[in-house]
């Protein structure tokens, strides 16, 4: 494995440490199309936008809409709850295996709230499809609410919670503890920055900045926000955009504390309880990936999640920052590349990168090893695009 810092420090890093089985219903639905005049004011604390990107990315900006489309938005969400669920039974061994259960809470772990009557009713569609799918929820009324966790304010309306979704403490040391059993079954950790990749008659050449080549049969490229970069050093013209996102960890007040991560919807944000505290976690900012930092949209966040609970001393100086890569059609590319034998892709997993790494690696795994598929690799294919 050739990561340019530690394994698990991107993207995953800083997430909600949800392990979902429960999200199942893309962004780029048919209510997106009604939300647009909203969200084009640019005001919305969920989503805010550089407009100097949007206009440069206009192309993906149009593809991504194309796909808010009910056929496709039923296509996508069959298609990552069997990814989620094979996904969080395989976290839930390698947890036990490597030795973390007290990382894991079971069930229960992903709780939604609105505060208000009409944004609840916005969300009636969302829910009718979790119920096709098979995913089980549960609807609180304000009372119920407090009485599950009752260091949250009387702020909210209605609440779901997803009855067996489950939540970690501590993402980073989750795959640090992946990285461990990784490493006691031979597997080998190399820091470098990869800036070549090539194929000759001996197989793959993988070039870093230091040292000579990695030689290989096969290669999986799965380096998040910047794989469509890597592919296009081969020719492959990736779909890819970036949901950048950013969160800020909080001393918890004197009330209770939360005993599982929620999110405000109407917010815009999260909270959930971390080893180093209560993370805030902001919206979607969509700007380049590699563009400056814009912290008003976590500050924001953070002031809306006062309301919310009980927030005491700011642990960091600086809001943590990361990018998560998005495909137009909101579904990741798992498998072979369609022009270089023994290149495999495994990237593109938007907002689900922890909860569905472990269903991707198995899926990856039987297409190279010629098994069988331990679900239908068709929606992942890269042959959708034209790449």
């Amino acid at each position: 494995m050739i990561d340019r810092s530690l394994p698990g420090r991107e993207t995953s890093y800083g997430n909600a440490g949800v392990l979902s089985d429960s999200s199942v219903y893309v962004f780029n639905n048919p209510s997106l199309i009604r939300a647009l005049p909203v969200l084009l004011l640019n005001r919305s604390n969920g989503l805010r936008y550089n407009p100097l990107f949007v206009m440069k990315r206009i192309g993906w900006i149009i593809r991504f809409i194309f796909h808010c489309r009910p056929s496709h938005v039923r296509h996508a969400a069959k298609s990552l709850r069997a990814l989620l669920l094979l996904s969080l039974d395989q976290h839930k061994k390698w947890i036990k295996d490597a030795g973390v259960g007290h990382l894991l809470r079971q069930g229960g772990g992903w709780l939604k709230l609105f505060r208000s009557k009409k944004g609840f009713a916005k969300y009636g569609a969302e829910m009718n499809m979790m119920r096709d799918v098979g995913v089980n929820f549960t609807v609180f009324e304000r009372e119920k609410i407090r009485q599950i966790e009752p260091g949250l304010s009387s702020i909210y309306y209605k609440g779901v919670l997803m009855d067996e979704t489950c939540s970690v403490s501590s993402p980073v040391d989750l795959t640090d503890a992946y990285v461990g059993m990784f490493v006691a079954a031979g597997g080998v950790i190399e820091r470098a920055v990869v800036n070549g990749l090539d194929r000759d008659d001996d197989g793959w050449q993988v070039k870093c900045e230091t040292g000579g080549p990695r030689r290989s049969n096969d290669v999986v490229l799965a380096a998040g926000a910047w794989s469509a970069e890597i592919a296009g050093w081969l020719g492959y013209n990736i779909p890819m955009a970036w949901e950048r996102g950013y969160h800020l960890h909080f001393d918890p007040g004197k009330e209770p504390l939360l005993s599982r991560p929620i999110l405000d919807v109407e917010g815009g944000f999260s909270v959930a309880p971390m080893r180093d505290g209560l993370r805030v976690t902001s919206g979607v900012e969509l700007n380049d990936r590699d563009a400056p930092p814009n912290f008003e949209q976590i500050t924001a966040s953070a002031e809306l999640a006062g309301e919310a609970i009980a927030l005491d001393r700011q642990v960091e100086d600086t809001p943590w920052m990361g990018r998560r890569p998005t495909l137009v059609d909101s579904l990741p590319m798992i498998g072979p590349a369609p022009r270089h034998d023994g290149l495999w892709f495994n990237f593109g997993h938007h907002h689900l990168g922890l909860s569905m790494a472990p269903g991707s690696a198995l899926l990856l795994g039987s297409l190279i090893n010629g098994d069988l598929t331990p679900i239908d690799p068709l929606p992942f294919r890269i042959s959708r695009f034209l790449v």
